[in-house]
């Protein structure tokens, strides 16, 4: 019995599914050709164009899939089958991240503007507690100025710390030295203080200008071009935040305080009372300064330019359902290709099938020796 597959309805939801598919791949190709933003008819033509070939090329993928690849013998169909459905998946996962992308740009720009604010908000509160620490080294550096101009001061008058060498002068101004070095450090944190001030406060403002032009209902570009330009004056700000931490004079101090007082020609005993003193106030004043230090030399949080198939990897939370339904727009397809290669297969499998015993044609009987004698009555005697 011969039976008749008819697969035009799979052919048909395939060729809407591969328009579908093809019209997204045209937005991410337009976002391409036009990287000014507006479309000129050079840019329209090659969309148009590219929109085409990719609908077409997939339905006449489609039609060979249904009505050539299962006509062929057994070992050749799988061996086809299997090359056709490889190069189909990996054409359609490049469309699939494609058609996301498309979907995704408006939630991933959203994502990409909140984590840069968030970002930057961080940066600020690093630096303002990298100031804060700084400007709690002020009462160390007090002690210290206080320390080395007592210890200066009795020097100069009994010579109480050179007694074993007998330099009196040049211990003491050695002592006068290091109280000035930290009143000079003081001073830098007192000038740095209200520079910091002015500059976060600006800082601040920026973030509300930031956070007011993401919830605005402009549009997606004017937003992102205004998102942006805050991030780069957040940035011209930051750059002056870091300048401003006195972490060179920390570190300058410390190393006037804490050298090799013995190397320098000092008496023991001068040498073992500055080392005595001040070690201990050197060690507070450069407590934590490397992690300053490495805070300043980070990049500054931004908003780049990114393109939209990059959203999909820095922010898989928010792009998760355009992932999810550009998987299906591709795979509903590759589904309906298999099960119409299943389909023939079937019905080309039926109409090889051998016919039952029942049905077994017998074999023509011999026909019998016609008699040439007359039939008929016999003849009268």
């Amino acid at each position: 019995m011969n039976k008749t597959v008819n697969t035009s309805g799979l052919l048909t939801a395939n060729v809407v599914m591969h328009t579908i598919s093809a019209c997204m791949a045209g937005v991410w190709i337009s976002e391409l050709v036009s990287t000014s933003g507006g479309m000129t008819p050079l840019a329209w033509f090659e969309t148009i164009l590219a929109v085409i070939a990719i609908s077409v090329g997939l339905t006449v993928c489609t039609y060979i899939a249904l009505r050539h690849i299962p006509t062929l013998p057994p070992a050749q169909r799988r061996t086809a089958k299997i090359a056709f459905v490889t190069a189909y998946a990996v054409l359609a996962f490049i469309l699939a991240i494609a058609a996301a992308s498309v979907l995704a740009a408006s939630a991933g720009e959203h994502a990409h503007m909140e984590h840069g604010a968030t970002e930057m908000k961080s940066a600020i509160e690093s630096r303002r507690r990298a100031a804060a620490s700084i400007q709690n080294r002020v009462s160390a550096l007090t002690d210290c100025e206080d320390t080395g101009r007592a210890m200066s001061t009795q020097e100069g008058a009994t010579g109480a710390f050179s007694r074993e060498g007998g330099d009196v002068g040049r211990v003491a101004i050695t002592l006068a030295n290091i109280a000035s070095a930290c009143s000079t450090a003081r001073q830098a944190i007192y000038a740095s203080r209200a520079q910091l001030a002015r500059l976060f406060a600006r800082a601040d403002r920026v973030l509300i200008e930031m956070r007011r032009a993401i919830d605005s209902d402009m549009s997606r570009h004017e937003k992102l071009v205004a998102v942006r330009r805050y991030a780069d004056e957040f940035q011209r700000i930051m750059r002056g935040v870091n300048d401003a931490l006195a972490v060179e004079a920390m570190q300058s101090v410390s190393d006037a305080i804490r050298k090799d007082w013995h190397a320098a020609g000092l008496p023991p005993s001068a040498a073992n009372a500055i080392t005595q003193n001040f070690d201990g106030l050197a060690d507070t004043l450069v407590e934590g300064i490397d992690d300053i230090a490495a805070l300043k030399s980070q990049p500054l949080p931004s908003v780049p330019v990114v393109s939209n198939v990059a959203y999909l990897a820095l922010y898989p939370d928010a792009t998760m359902g355009a992932l999810a339904i550009g998987a299906i727009i591709e795979l509903i397809p590759l589904g309906g290709i298999l099960l119409g290669m299943s389909i023939m297969e079937k019905g080309m499998n039926g109409n090889r099938a051998p016919a039952e015993p029942g049905d077994a044609p017998r074999k023509p009987r011999a026909p019998r020796a016609r008699s040439t004698a007359r039939r008929g009555r016999p003849p009268k005697a």
